[in-house]
């Protein structure tokens, strides 16, 4: 039985820019708590309760957070040089079968225990595949072939002339310990990067058995469009409706829920908070702002009216 995940999380996530300017993707807040930590609830919900996370040089806020958790290793990918390479890292630590995931897509628990019981040990890998419209683009995704459950090939990063089907594989993974000898043998991605999609299309050339799991739903962090939408999500399903922690509401400011306002946050007279609203610690709201459908970092002010839009 498959209890141990590896999360890829040496990303900075150059699509949010000023949002991951200060720290890493996978710490990136989602309505209070690290995008990983909103991956790592799905997995524990499925049955998993080990994780193995691969974080980027020097990133201690990350190491931090991890060292807070039960049964969690976290292990420093010196030189972000793709996934395959940052999975390389786990060698000495994974166990030998165990599921592979990135610290920035939110799969439900349903769809990874269907994974989990769908897992095929005589397969080298399974692989989550989710199909998308015609008009997604999968310039930064995968293409999947398959033939019944069985992929018969994976490109990363395909060309439009690439692209022959509508099904992208996941950032989702099943991977049995031979895979390690396979990514000694990569060669860099002409972005100078080990791909992990390209050891398995390695894989399948030499005949190894690869199967393709269909997943039905995932929440990815890419952007900050992304940003706004998981925290509506969670922030619409918190009870009670408005949170607060440590902070000072005047009897001015007025409070719509959903909203999370953590500690050390400075509200100025007359502000209208909500709905739909995640400020972070040390965040500043000026006198009279009204601030609806926003995400407001840490150290961040907001000095005049807001919405639809995250502020770091």
């Amino acid at each position: 039985m498959i209890d141990t995940a590896v999360i890829l999380a040496a990303g900075r996530g150059s699509r949010l820019k000023e949002v991951t300017a200060t720290r890493s993707k996978a710490m990136v807040p989602i309505a209070g708590r690290p995008v990983i930590a909103r991956v790592m609830d799905e997995f524990r919900a499925a049955g998993i309760s080990k994780f193995i996370v691969v974080g980027g040089p020097h990133d201690t806020e990350l190491a931090a957070f991890c060292a807070t958790l039960p049964m969690t290793t976290f292990i420093e990918q010196s030189v972000p040089k793709g996934s395959g390479d940052a999975l390389l890292q786990c060698e000495r630590s994974a166990p030998e079968r165990f599921l592979v995931c990135a610290c920035d897509s939110i799969v439900p628990a349903d769809d990874l225990r269907r994974v989990l019981a769908e897992d095929s040990p005589h397969c080298v890998a399974m692989i989550g595949v989710i199909e998308v419209a015609p008009t997604v683009s999968l310039s930064s995704r995968s293409v999947v072939v398959m033939h019944g459950d069985r992929v018969e090939s994976i490109v990363e990063k395909p060309s439009p002339e690439q692209r022959t089907t509508n099904l992208s594989s996941l950032p989702l993974y099943i991977v049995s310990s031979s895979v390690f000898s396979e990514l000694k043998k990569l060669s860099p991605s002409p972005r100078g990067e080990y791909e992990l999609p390209t050891a398995f299309q390695s894989l399948i050339g030499q005949g190894s058995a690869i199967r393709g799991v269909m997943v039905k739903s995932r929440l990815d962090l890419t952007d900050q469009a992304d940003l706004l939408r998981l925290n509506e999500k969670f922030l619409g399903q918190q009870a009670p409706a408005v949170q607060v922690f440590n902070t000072f509401i005047p009897t001015s400011v007025i409070v719509e829920g959903p909203v999370l306002i953590e500690s050390d946050v400075t509200l100025g007279d007359g502000a209208y908070i909500g709905p739909f609203v995640y400020l972070e610690k040390g965040a500043t709201i000026s006198s009279g702002v009204r601030l609806e459908h926003a995400v407001v970092l840490r150290g961040a002010k907001v000095t005049s009216n807001a919405s639809g839009r995250v502020i770091a």
